[in-house]
């Protein structure tokens, strides 16, 4: 039995559009499950509490888990982000999207028990930041609620403005092989690549 990550939610955002996709993407099938069914057993042994923030539960009733909808909807993963940090009793969350296969439960874990007092924990590749594969603390909440009501939806505004630990692609690679973990699937031929992959 693995060890559980202390005063962590492991959370799933499953509101987006898919309109890049053309369907559901979250309900898009690899090696025979839908890529969030996957992506829910990589986080089930790893949290003490799960949750999966979605406006359309009768999707998902099958993935067994609880689920809580935005205070703002329509406004994208920062609402998504809000709504978990508003109903975990944990003081902290992992959030990732309904479309990324790859996690990787020891950088998951590395991410979630970094030590220090920070508001977001994040991996900050070359190429920028991975909001979606990152660890969100209560503490953060009166600036994401000013943040949303102000009508600003963009996660990377909170950057400036809360306790943000960069989590190096040096840091990460001592962990992981390669960077495929961040791979999310937005296309159809995303998703055909993958199958090719090794696991």
């Amino acid at each position: 039995m693995t060890r559980q990550i202390d005063q962590v939610a492991g959370v799933i955002l499953a509101g987006g559009k898919s309109s890049r996709f053309g369907s559901n993407k979250a309900l898009a099938l690899h090696q025979g499950d839908a890529l969030i069914q996957g992506i829910s057993r990589r986080l089930a042994g790893l949290f003490p509490e799960t949750l999966l923030i979605t406006n359309t539960p009768e999707e998902y009733g099958f993935l067994g888990w609880p689920m809580a909808g935005d205070h703002y909807p329509g406004c994208g993963p920062l609402a998504g982000i809000h709504a978990a940090l508003r109903t975990v009793a944990q003081p902290r969350i992992f959030v990732c999207g309904c479309d990324m296969p790859l996690l990787n439960p020891p950088l998951i874990r590395f991410l979630c028990e970094l030590e220090g007092d920070h508001d977001i924990v994040l991996p900050w590749l070359d190429e920028g930041p991975e909001p979606l594969y990152a660890v969100y603390s209560k503490n953060g909440l009166p600036v994401i609620e000013e943040q949303l009501a102000k009508k600003q939806y963009k996660i990377g505004k909170l950057f400036d403005k809360l306790r943000i630990r960069k989590v190096t692609p040096e840091e990460i690679l001592r962990i992981v092989p390669d960077l495929t973990t961040f791979q999310n699937i937005n296309h159809q031929h995303d998703l055909a690549r993958l199958a090719t992959m090794v696991q």
